[in-house]
């Protein structure tokens, strides 16, 4: 790829608001809980100030009281504080401890584009975090899918900000509301690409950055965030976690944050200079101890030599440690709350935090997270109706020979034709189905039932004949195909953390659905995955009837499965991505890994994100963004866009950059316009419709293509009809002005398109401003 000349150089802008770093306020009603913790942190010496922005070390250690979390700070027993334990995943109860339920990960929740399902799968999950006696829930991950091949996709909402956003502050208020820290995170340029992660430099402009990259950021501190944590790569050459632009100024001040900044494990470069820069705590407390065993720290005793000698104000460190004792008070964590209890032993006394009702909603997610990309109407393709035979082929259709847990880390069982540019996926990673990623958003699963043992289940009623061919043998897929009435192959791509990916299925999944494919006229894939595959090699094939995009389903996804096969669930998922008809389509198609030591990865594609820069490129994809289809048909009909009276006087008076609540000016959040819907479910089934909202703004916006700005999952019964409003902001109708530094609502038309996908249009409004 061409380099600029300049990207060596640091471009980190020189602003008002870089230095110095501000004080926390207590404005948008942590005004209490500030208060509580400056009267705590008045009574603490130098150096236990210090030891709550410093982590106790690493590698978890169920003998250590010290290092019991994946993250911990030490207790000040006579302040009677026990310390704050971090814990991953966003999944559910991650770094292999056990008795917790496996969730889907982020891209399957995203998928269901149902608010109250994501905030109730943040909800379930910190409530299970708090009976471990943690106190924060590493997750949610705000980053955009940018990195068709990225390792970590599938922790992420997709590629959409706005969609983000919205998952992003669900996931905020339903986490925070069991009383468990949110810990949103990698802010930021941290976006897929696991090759070299800590030194690469993500070189992203300014309108992109605020509409693309802090737009979900800004949603999860307007929900309420109690950390941000910073990410490992460089942006326009400066290292995230010590960047002043991104910390003091646009997390601190543009978007008023009130808690605190969280490194990353081990992506700290310095220590005064990230101090300075608005750094607050440091994870895992050492600097490489993964690497080197060396207990050396950026923060602890170099942080307390530092405010000795004058290199780091004190009240710098009594406003880090404040904003960190803020949210323990905020959450009432210092009432009650739980001991830390992540013993793994079953022999021992574990808290078992699972819950019938949590499965259900693993559950529910799984199957609402489903997208179906094909169908054909008839009698073959779905829902199944009391089937002859189901034969079922691949790997992922059957249970890991390893066990449920296949992403531990431990030696490397990986399939002969995995492409990923790293080798760190977990022993077994890829031999069964696949439920998860591999890393720091995976979860321990208590049990993990695959489509072959839930399918056997459900068969059981209709006295169905289950057949299958789990080996890659395609002579023998080939020979079982033809005896098979409705054939269901399979497939998966995998990746994780330190794991980017291609595009192809592993396990020759694109030869298996092919042989099968060409031996039974009613084949129907199932392809688990972590983001978009290549399926140009059988998507067209005539005997390919239906296809179902399961994501990755989490403990529940045979069950979830089994639900949207049958029709007992009608599909309701929708795409989260644009998935593209050749790998050159995407924005970034392959992995950057030049130049060294310091790869240079350009945003050139600027706001045009996913979909935007295919209808800007006239490139037509595979399945647009926001497509999936349904067993009912939905008609749109009655859309009125109606502006509010006060906008026009509104827009005249600017938007503050230094915000006055958590997220910004808080005008930014006043309703500008409301649209409304109405929604006809024509049958044969009950279901849920996804409208989805796109505005096309004017030309002085500069955004070359409409924009995802609203949507509504709408539960519809067989033959009635449902009204909804969708609406929008001041700043879903704004623009980020690079001139003037601020959001600007452009002057002139506006034109609404309403539907069931990006490119699925059903009906228009406009107003002007």
């Amino acid at each position: 790829m061409n380099v600029e000349q300049d990207l060596f150089s640091p471009r980190e802008p020189e602003t008002p608001y870089s230095y110095p770093s501000p004080n926390a306020t207590g404005i948008g009603g942590w005004d209490i809980a500030i208060a509580k913790a400056k009267r705590f942190i008045a009574q603490l010496t130098l150096e236990e100030k210090v030891s709550i922005c410093t982590g106790t070390g690493f590698p978890p250690d169920p003998h250590n009281p010290l290092q019991l979390c994946q993250g911990q700070t030490k207790p000040i027993p006579r302040m009677n504080f026990t310390g704050l334990c971090y814990i991953d995943s966003d999944t559910g109860i991650g770094n292999s401890h056990s008795y917790g339920t496996g969730f889907p990960p982020g891209i399957t929740a995203a998928s269901t584009w149902n608010r109250e399902l994501i905030r109730a799968r943040g909800f379930a999950i910190a409530t299970e975090f708090k009976n471990k006696g943690a106190h924060a829930v590493l997750g949610p991950v705000l980053a955009l899918g940018r990195t068709v091949g990225g390792g970590t996709n599938f922790e992420g909402f997709g590629n959409d900000p706005f969609l983000i956003g919205v998952a992003g502050y669900e996931t905020v208020i339903g986490q925070q509301a069991a009383g468990v820290q949110a810990v949103p995170k990698q802010y930021l340029g941290y976006d897929g690409q696991q090759y070299n992660r800590t030194y690469y430099s993500s070189n992203i402009d300014d309108k992109t950055l605020h509409e693309v990259e802090v737009w979900p950021y800004a949603e999860a501190v307007r929900a309420g965030a109690a950390v941000v944590m910073t990410s490992y790569p460089y942006v326009n050459n400066s290292q995230a976690s010590q960047n002043a632009h991104l910390i003091n100024d646009i997390l601190k001040t543009h978007l008023a944050f009130q808690g605190y900044t969280q490194t990353d494990w081990f992506a700290l470069k310095s220590g005064v200079h990230a101090i300075l820069a608005g750094q607050d705590q440091d994870m895992p407390g050492v600097a490489d101890v993964a690497a080197s065993g060396s207990t050396w720290s950026f923060f602890g005793a170099n942080y307390t030599k530092a405010v000795n000698n004058g290199s780091i104000p004190d009240w710098r460190l009594n406003d880090a440690a404040t904003r960190i004792m803020t949210p323990f008070f905020w959450l009432s964590q210092d009432r009650n709350y739980p001991e830390i209890n992540l013993v793994d032993n079953p022999h021992g006394n574990i808290v078992d935090t699972q819950r019938q009702r949590h499965r259900t909603v693993a559950r529910e997610i799984a199957a609402a997270g489903t997208v179906l990309l094909k169908n054909t109407d008839g009698r073959k393709g779905l829902p199944l109706v009391k089937p002859t035979t189901i034969t079922l082929f691949g790997a992922a259709a059957g249970p890991n020979p390893y066990g449920p847990n296949q992403d531990i880390f431990g030696d490397n069982v990986l399939p002969a034709d995995y492409q990923g540019s790293q080798d760190v996926l977990g022993i077994g990673m890829g031999k069964g189905t696949v439920a998860e990623g591999q890393g720091s958003g995976s979860t321990f699963y208590p049990r993990l039932v695959d489509p072959l043992s839930a399918l056997q289940h459900r068969a059981n009623k209709d006295l169905t004949l289950v057949d299958w061919s789990l080996s890659p043998n395609l002579t023998f897929a080939q020979a079982v195909a033809k005896r098979g009435t409705v054939c269901i192959p399979v497939v998966a791509s995998i990746s994780g953390e330190q794991a980017d990916r291609n595009i192809t299925l592993i396990n020759n999944g694109d030869e298996l659905i092919r042989t099968v494919a060409d031996n039974c006229d009613n084949t129907i894939p199932i392809v688990q995955s972590v983001g978009p595959v290549d399926m140009e090699k059988w998507i067209d094939h005539p005997n390919v009837t239906a296809v179902i995009w399961a994501n990755l389903g989490g403990q529940e996804l045979g069950p979830a499965l089994v639900d949207i096969i049958y029709g007992d669930v009608n599909p309701s998922g929708r795409l989260v991505y644009t998935i593209a008809r050749k790998l050159s389509d995407y924005a970034q198609p392959d992995i950057v890994t030049e130049p060294q030591p310091y790869p240079q990865i350009n945003y050139s594609e600027g706001v045009s994100v996913d979909y935007r820069g295919f209808e800007k490129n006239c490139v037509e994809p595979r399945f647009w963004f926001g497509h999936g289809l349904s067993y009912s048909n939905f008609t749109y009909t009655a859309l009125q866009v109606e502006k509010q009276a006060t906008l026009d006087a509104a827009v005249k008076v600017p938007i503050e950059y230094v915000g006055n609540a958590p997220g910004g000016d808080t005008a930014l959040y006043d309703v500008a316009v409301v649209a409304t819907v109405s929604v006809r479910n024509e049958g044969p089934y009950d279901g849920t419709e996804i409208a989805q909202l796109y505005l096309e703004m004017p030309a002085e916006a500069g955004n070359p293509t409409k924009v995802l700005r609203g949507f509504e999952a709408i539960p519809v019964r067989d033959g009635e009809t449902q009204t909804r409003k969708i609406y929008l902001t001041r700043k879903d109708v704004s623009y980020w002005s690079v001139l003037q530094q601020t959001w600007v609502t452009p002057k002139g038309n506006f034109t609404v398109h309403v539907g069931a996908s990006s490119n699925d249009i059903r009906l228009k409004g406009t107003f002007t401003i």
